[in-house]
C-alpha cells in the first residue's frame, strides 16, 4: 500500500473524529435543573415538618393567651382527733366538710403579652420555613450541578477515549508500513486503557452524584441529565444585590428574634404588676349552720431586686444579641453577594473568551494538521496533539462553566434575582 493511500485511510479515521461533540447522547426523559427544584421542594418532609411545628405554636399562642382553668378543692376542717368527741362530725361546731372553687386572674396585658410570645416563635418558624425552601432549592440545584458537570465530563472522556482508540489504529497502520514503531504503539494502546479507566470514574461520579441528589428528589435522581444548563439571567447592578440581601429569609428569622425579645421585654415589665385570685367555699357541719366564704387574694412584687429587675434585664440583654447577630449575618449575606457577583462577571468574561477565541482556534489548528498530514507536510503526531489540545480546552471551558452556573444558584439564594421571571435556576 502506497503512502498516499495509508495517510488517506489515516485520514478519514481521523475527521470522524474532528468534534468531541460527535456522539449522541443517552436518550430518555431529561431531568433539567428547574424540575429538580421543584421536585425537591414537592411533599418535603422537612419542609412539612416546619409547617407542622408553626400550627403548634400558633394553637399554643391561643391558649397562652386565656385564663388559667378554675381550680376546685374539698376538705375536712377542724375535725376532733382526742378526747370524747374524737372522729365525729356533729359534736363540734367548727368541724366542717368544705368543697371550693378557686380562680387566678393573670392581668389582661399579661396573657395577651404571653401568647404574643408563643406568636411569635410561631413567626420564627415561618422564617425558618422560607429559609429551608431557599435553602433546599439551592442544594438542589448544586447536587443536580455536580451530576451534570460529571455527565458532560464522562461525554468529554469518551469523546477522548474515542480519539485514543483512533490513535492506536492510526500508528498501527503506520507500523505496518514501517513509518512507526513498536514504541509508539505500545504508548497509544496505554493511553487508550487510562482514557477507559478515567471513562470508569467518571461513571463511578456520576453514581455518587445521583444518590447525593437523591436525597433531594428520591428516584427522579436516576433519569438521564439534560444536557443544556438554563439561560442565565441578566446580572442585576450591585446596589439593587445588597438591596434585595436585605430581604434574605434569614435575617427575617433573626428579626423575629428581635421582636420576641421586645414583647419578652413588655412581659418582663409586665410582671412588676400584681395579678389577683378569688376563691369561693362551701361549708357543711352537719349539726350546725352551713357556712359560705369568699377569699381574695394578691400578689405582693415587693423584692424585685432579683426577681423582676432581673428578667427584665435578661429580656433586655437578649434584644441586644438578637440585633447584632442581624447586624453580622447581614455582613455575611453582602459580603456572599459580591463575592458572588464578581465572580459571575469574571466567568462570563473567560468564558467567552473561550468561546471565541481558543475553541475556535482549536479546531482551526486541527483542520490545519489534518490538511498538513494529507499533504504531507507533517507527522500525525500534530494532528492527534491538536485533538488532544482540543479536548482539554473543551474540560477546562466545562469546568468554568459549571462554577459559573453555582454562582448563579448561590446568587438566586441570595435574593439577587428576586423579582425576575423564574426561567432560568429558579
Amino acid at each position: 500500500m502506497s503512502d498516499f493511500k495509508i495517510r488517506r485511510r489515516l485520514i478519514a479515521v481521523l475527521l470522524v473524529f474532528a468534534s468531541p461533540f460527535a456522539f449522541a447522547q443517552d436518550e430518555g426523559t431529561a431531568l433539567e435543573l428547574g424540575e429538580a427544584q421543584a421536585l425537591a421542594i414537592t411533599r418535603q418532609p422537612l419542609l412539612e415538618g416546619l409547617s407542622a411545628q408553626a400550627r403548634a405554636e400558633r394553637e399554643s399562642a391561643v391558649a397562652s393567651a386565656q385564663l388559667p382553668d378554675p381550680q376546685l378543692f374539698g376538705g375536712i376542717q377542724d375535725l376532733p382527733v382526742t378526747s370524747g368527741d374524737a372522729g365525729s362530725f356533729t359534736r363540734d361546731s367548727d368541724t366542717q366538710i368544705q368543697v371550693g372553687v378557686m380562680q387566678e386572674f393573670p392581668r389582661a396585658a399579661k396573657r395577651h403579652l404571653r401568647g404574643a410570645l408563643v406568636e411569635r416563635e410561631a413567626d420564627r418558624l415561618d422564617a425558618e420555613h422560607h429559609l429551608a425552601e431557599r435553602t433546599i432549592r439551592r442544594d438542589a440545584a448544586l447536587a443536580w450541578l455536580e451530576l451534570w458537570r460529571y455527565d458532560q465530563a464522562r461525554m468529554l472522556t469518551r469523546a477522548s477515549l474515542r480519539e485514543a482508540e483512533a490513535q492506536t489504529q492510526a500508528v498501527e497502520i503506520a507500523l505496518k508500513t514501517g513509518t512507526a514503531t513498536q514504541a509508539e504503539l505500545l504508548a497509544a494502546r496505554v493511553e487508550a486503557g487510562r482514557l477507559r479507566d478515567a471513562v470508569a470514574g467518571s461513571e463511578q461520579s456520576i453514581e455518587h452524584a445521583r444518590n447525593l441528589l437523591s436525597r433531594w428528589i428520591g428516584e427522579a435522581a436516576f433519569r438521564p441529565v439534560c444536557p443544556d444548563l438554563p439561560a442565565s439571567p441578566t446580572l442585576p447592578p450591585l446596589d439593587v444585590v445588597l438591596a434585595r440581601v436585605r430581604s434574605h429569609p434569614h435575617l427575617g428569622g433573626l428579626r423575629v428574634q428581635i421582636a420576641a425579645a421586645e414583647t419578652a421585654a413588655d412581659l418582663a415589665k409586665a410582671d412588676y404588676a400584681p395579678d389577683w385570685r378569688v376563691e369561693l367555699g362551701y361549708a357543711d357541719r352537719p349539726a350546725f349552720s352551713e357556712m359560705v366564704s369568699l377569699q381574695v387574694g394578691i400578689d405582693l412584687p415587693v423584692f424585685t431586686r432579683n426577681r423582676q429587675d432581673r428578667g427584665l434585664a435578661a429580656a433586655l440583654a437578649k434584644g441586644e444579641a438578637a440585633e447584632s447577630a442581624v447586624q453580622d449575618a447581614l455582613r455575611q449575606l453582602e459580603s456572599e453577594a459580591r463575592l458572588n457577583r464578581q465572580d459571575s462577571e469574571h466567568l462570563a468574561e473567560r468564558l467567552k473568551n473561550y468561546d471565541v477565541e481558543l475553541l475556535p482556534q482549536a479546531a482551526s489548528r486541527i483542520e490545519a494538521a489534518i490538511a498538513g498530514w494529507g499533504a504531507g507536510r507533517n507527522g500525525l503526531r500534530e494532528v492527534l496533539d491538536g485533538r488532544r489540545a482540543a479536548l482539554e480546552l473543551q474540560m477546562a471551558r466545562l469546568e468554568l462553566q459549571h462554577d459559573a452556573a453555582k454562582h448563579v444558584v448561590q446568587l438566586h439564594y441570595l435574593g439577587a434575582y428576586d423579582g425576575v421571571a423564574e426561567n432560568t435556576h429558579e
